[in-house]
């Protein structure tokens, strides 16, 4: 028992999935844990997922791809746009698509020396450009029915999105794990510098983490065509956030050098799950898009703050106390002294209590490094600061509906 609940310790995507299962299943009762429910998790999730696991690879480089929505939604247009050239002509031209924005991504960082971030900040707009060119702002629908099979089909229980996804999970695996390219990929992401010096050529491998985001970006604009048979210049918005906010739920770090493909399908299977629960909640998308958007915050933060001494806890308690407890005064019509007291007192004695049970649960599993403990410290305080986030904004749409 000892060592299964240390195993969770290690492991936060598992702890937050369990999490969020306990707290919908609890909330929405069978509705959520029924066996059609998850199995429509399962296909959006899957669909989703590709691209999650390209922009994982690009952070373990030590890079980040902001265009992989714009990419995802051209895929998808292509996809469906060229299909009177033949589907499977379609599907390529979708996918080499993917491809090219990922090989201009890294052209751009590995020879121009722009910053990831801006570099395909700004391809992503070009992208979307494109897009808005090629559709004229308006929706393509397919012309093939058969197409509706990659995103819509089974093969016996398994959607066929599943089957695609865990095809792909297993080949970036084994690629990451098992082969040179993928040591090569930690090292560059870990310490360029270093990396350069071991005789690894830093560019190359960058490069390569680029093209692969952009193609895994083709193939779920590709699935997400086939699950709508359309589409449209609204697809692929949210996905940069929601790509970003997965890989970092599955232990991947801005600074680069970490993650696994395991992980990061739990983080979009986790928020997958998130999203299924608050519409079966009746949550407004605004307010999804606002609480995915904290997740992100939070994820981040806490990955940096991993690197900060344990002796900052009670400062940055202190931050999350005083920001929950404005955070709650905002939505409040009058505040008397006596509401604001017992708030400070709630807020305060919830944050510390959670600062006291992970020192003792540091104690019992024998977690050996301290800046483990306090990632996982800050990791629990900012986990509390978002769920009370969360039901402000569920407070609030009852209170005030869009």
């Amino acid at each position: 028992m000892q060592g299964l609940t240390r195993a969770l310790f290690h492991h936060p995507p598992v702890l937050i999935l369990l999490a969020i299962v306990l707290v919908f299943g609890l909330s929405v009762g069978d509705l959520f844990l029924s066996g059609r429910n998850l199995a429509n998790v399962a296909r959006q999730v899957s669909i989703e997922a590709p691209v999650v696991f390209g922009q994982m690879v690009v952070l373990i480089a030590g890079g980040i791809d902001i265009s992989v929505g714009s990419t995802m939604a051209m895929s998808a247009a292509l996809a469906v746009g060229l299909q009177g050239y033949g589907t499977l002509t379609a599907v390529a031209a979708a996918l080499l698509f993917g491809v090219f924005v990922g090989a201009v991504n890294g052209f751009l960082v590995t020879r121009c020396r722009i910053v990831p971030f801006v570099a395909t900040l700004g391809t992503m707009s070009v992208v979307r450009g494109i897009l808005l060119t090629y559709t004229r702002q308006e929706s393509i629908v397919s012309q093939d029915p058969g197409f509706a099979w990659w995103g819509g089909g089974s093969l016996g229980f398994m959607p066929v999105p599943m089957l695609v996804a865990i095809v792909l999970a297993a080949v970036l695996t084994l690629l990451l794990e098992k082969t040179r390219t993928g040591r090569n990929l930690y090292a560059v992401g870990g310490n360029k510098e270093a990396a350069y010096l071991a005789a690894i050529s830093v560019d190359r491998y960058l490069f390569l983490a680029f093209v692969i985001s952009g193609f895994m970006a083709g193939i779920s604009g590709v699935l997400l065509a086939s699950r709508l048979e359309s589409a449209s210049v609204q697809l692929g918005t949210e996905t940069p956030l929601l790509a970003i906010a997965a890989a970092m739920i599955g232990g991947a770090s801005l600074l680069g050098g970490r993650g696994t493909i395991v992980g990061a399908f739990l983080g979009v299977l986790a928020l997958g799950l998130l999203t299924n629960g608050m519409n079966l909640l009746g949550v407004h998308t605004y307010y999804q898009i606002a609480i995915r958007a904290m997740i992100l915050i939070a994820v981040v933060a806490a990955s940096q703050l991993m690197f900060v001494s344990g002796h900052d806890a009670l400062l940055v308690s202190a931050i999350v106390v005083g920001a929950g407890l404005a955070a709650e005064i905002s939505t409040q019509q009058s505040v008397t002294a006596s509401w604001l007291l017992f708030e400070l007192l709630r807020w305060s004695f919830g944050l510390f209590g959670v600062l006291a049970l992970l020192w003792m649960a540091r104690r019992t599993l024998e977690i050996p490094n301290t800046q483990s403990a306090t990632g996982i410290l800050y990791v629990a305080v900012l986990g509390v600061f978002i769920g009370e986030l969360t039901g402000l904004l569920l407070s609030a749409e009852s209170m005030y509906p869009l």
